[in-house]
This record gives C-alpha cells, structure tokens and sequence, in this order.
C-alpha cells in the first residue's frame, strides 16, 4: 500500500492539468527529438537529442486525450525552433543578407528559409495588425520597413514584435523566449493549445491576433 509520502511525490510529479477540461492528468510515455535553437548568446546550436514527454488526460470522455508537454518554450512539430526561424526570415529580409548567408548561418536550406519567410508572412494581414495596435495605443505605430523591401514578412514581424512591447506596457505577461513573434506564438501555445503548422494548409494559417487577452 503506497504511503503519504509516496502519494504526494506521484501528484506533484504529475503534468498540469488537462487545458481543454482541466482534470487531472498523467504522464504517458516519451519521445526522443534533437531540435536546433538559438543559444543565449545568439548561436544557432544542433542540440543533443532530448526527451520529450507525453501526457494522458484522466478523464476517458475529454476529447483532447493525450499530448507532448513542451518545455524550454519548444514548439510543436519542428526540428528548428521558432526562434530560429525568425532569426533566419529575420536576417534575409531586413537584414541585407542574401538567402544563402541566412541559410548558412542558422544551419538550414535556402528552400527552408524561403518557406518560412512564406509562411510568417500568412501568420496575419498588416493591415490588421496595424490597426490592433492602433487600438492600443494611438500615439503610433513602430517605423516602417525600408522601402526598397516591400516585404510583407518583414512587415509581420516588425508588427507582432511591436504589438509584444505594446501588450508588455498594458501588463500583459508573454512568455520570455526572444523576440516578439516568438513570444506571442508561444503564448498562443501555452493558453490555448493553438499550433500554427508550417506544413498544413488547412485551415489557413492566420494567427487570430484581435483574440489576445489585453
């Protein structure tokens, strides 16, 4: 018969609670992956392989079932980290890098850079953005992208991370992993279980930004 002791060890090593019926929930199994991220210093890094965990809701009629716990802000289905990702979209598209350099320097393809960059650039329409942080604070909008640019990744990923610093000046705490888009896509994550996929086309990948709790 297993103890107090033993009792309370196996509840507080338990997973958080389910998100989408908040029973109990428990752990169900691993998985072994070897993600690339940006270390604190700015180095994109090839890490040695880690465990990823799996959890089971408890309850046998919640449709959520069973999930990867993410941790140290990973995101779901991929090698490369988000925060690699837009480093690489980052340096190519406002930082007068070619495609090659990007890819060269965070350790992918050029086809892997030019996907991203395609696919942060439907993570939501400008013009919404624009208009969001407007509501939020009417004093104006961060400067735009150089001219000669006309990118439209670059222009999301100069909004979102303004949108992070706005929602940082209205108390709103984000998780603390890099640059802005990081940050609101991992919160998206962490609160709601929404996973934007870089692969699936649908449903289309818009980022449901007018929805954050401000």
């Amino acid at each position: 018969m297993p103890t107090a002791r033993d009792l309370a060890v196996k509840y507080t090593s338990r997973p958080s609670c389910c998100r989408a019926c908040g029973e109990p929930a428990w752990w169900n199994g691993t998985r072994v992956v070897a993600p690339v991220r940006r270390s604190p210093e700015g180095r994109v890094e090839h890490e040695p392989e880690t465990v990823r965990h799996r959890a089971r809701c408890s309850s046998k009629s919640c449709p959520l079932g069973s999930w990867t716990v993410y941790e140290q802000n990973d995101y779901p289905h991929r090698v490369f980290q988000l925060d690699v990702v837009v480093a690489a979209v980052s340096m190519f598209v406002y930082g007068a890098a070619t495609m090659t350099a990007a890819a060269k320097a965070h350790l992918c393809s050029r086809d892997s850079v030019r996907r991203w960059r395609q696919w942060i650039a439907s993570l939501a329409d400008p013009r919404d953005l624009e208009r969001l942080c407007s509501r939020i604070d009417s004093a104006g909008l961060p400067p735009p992208v150089a001219p000669e640019s006309g990118d439209r990744a670059a222009r999301v990923l100069v909004l979102l991370d303004h949108l992070a610093r706005l929602m940082a000046t209205r108390g709103v705490e984000l998780p603390r992993c890099g640059a802005g888009p990081v940050r609101l896509l991992v919160d998206r994550l962490v609160r709601f279980g929404e996973v934007f996929y870089l692969t699936k086309s649908s449903p289309p990948l818009r980022a449901d930004i007018a929805s954050l709790a401000l």
